[in-house]
């Protein structure tokens, strides 16, 4: 099934007769976006457009929810600029996926923060400095860690995600090694070497 391009001006009571949904709210052949795609509930959805080889998701964060400055982790809403993200994200019915997402770029009223201005960021969808989507990356990162580079774009390629087997391993390398414990054993006063058969006692002192 293809999925067809709808846009908030062309959701109405028409479209749908009585089961029409309510204003504000995305429906793709019956079926609610934030169910379909669950890490977009946080922005809005402007439109949908499937005709090309790619899914393009037009999205905007929202104007009035205030956003953390990534220096000092205080909120703002005083608002200096928007600018467009290109985000790619998992591949939907076999087609990759590409979500054009607006976001704000926001005063820090911190006096003590170092920083003049910073661009929000939307908890599990965007990341900084990154052009893929949370979901995206952890997918990429799980791949590296069980194939590594070739065997890793190999895989991503068959998913409609392809990369690299050099940026495959860079990502591979960005993954934090697992913390170890160091185990707490018993002295060696307190162990009986065994060699060549022979039992040494432990020494006394």
């Amino acid at each position: 099934m293809t999925l067809a391009r709808f846009s908030w001006a062309e959701i109405s009571p028409e479209t749908y007769g009585a089961n029409s949904p309510a204003p504000g709210i995305l429906f793709l052949c019956g079926i609610e976006l934030p169910s379909l795609l669950p890490h977009l509930t946080d922005v809005m959805v402007v439109s949908v457009d499937a005709t090309g080889p790619a899914v393009i998701v037009h999205a905007r964060t929202r104007d009035k929810s205030p956003a953390r400055c990534t220096g000092c982790a205080i909120t703002n809403d005083w608002v200096h600029s928007r600018y467009v993200r290109h985000l790619t994200d998992r591949a939907i019915g076999g087609q990759p996926m590409r979500i054009e997402l607006s976001v704000r770029r926001l005063y820090c009223e911190n006096p003590a923060c170092m920083k003049v201005t910073f661009a929000e960021q939307v908890d599990g969808l965007t990341a900084r400095y990154q052009r893929r989507t949370q979901l995206l990356q952890d997918l990429v990162e799980t791949v590296g860690v069980l194939l590594a580079g070739r065997g890793g774009a190999r895989l991503l390629g068959l998913l409609s995600a392809p990369l690299p087997q050099t940026s495959v391993l860079f990502q591979l390398m960005r993954v934090p090694l697992p913390i170890t414990v160091t185990p707490r054993g018993a002295g060696c006063g307190r162990f009986r070497t065994v060699r060549r058969g022979v039992r040494h006692p432990a020494r006394r002192r």
